[in-house]
């Protein structure tokens, strides 16, 4: 008679190998679906700041998320994201404005410990939020483009 099934030592190396391809593939899918994400809050800001400069050109100064809605087009309840919530803070006499997308929804994504606050201006800087402004960074832009 013929031996049947598996000895241990068999289902031992498939659970090593099974083991092995999970731990290569694994942070690397997570650091995908985190570029991802990423990349939708930058591709928020690049929208946002597209219709801020409509809403210049019509109105002569900048303006809040609720104006772009109402005067320049951008899409009503304005949420491109669940993860990442979008807020713009406009300078002396709506002059100017920094956008920026948070972590929010539950959803965290720092680096070293301190949140990742992407930011875009008026002047077209791109990069993180520090106190209020824009910390150029355009490398990490680039880095998340396809």
């Amino acid at each position: 008679m013929g031996k049947k099934g598996f000895s241990l030592m068999e289902v031992m190396i498939v659970v090593a190998i099974v083991g092995i391809l999970a731990a290569i593939a694994i942070p690397s899918y997570t650091g995908y679906v985190k570029r991802t994400k990423r990349s939708e809050a930058v591709t928020a800001l690049q929208t946002v700041a597209l219709y801020q400069e409509k809403h210049m050109a019509e109105r002569g100064r900048y303006g809040t998320i609720a104006e772009l809605i109402a005067n320049a087009g951008l899409p009503g309840a304005y949420e491109p994201s669940e993860f990442y919530a979008i807020t713009v803070a406009l300078g002396a006499g709506n002059m100017s404005f920094v956008a920026s997308a948070a972590p929010a929804g539950g959803f965290v994504d720092n680096v070293s410990g301190v949140p990742l606050v992407f930011a875009i201006d008026s002047d077209g800087r791109v990069g993180t939020l520090s106190a209020g402004a824009v910390a150029v960074n355009e490398n990490l832009w680039r880095s998340l483009r396809p």
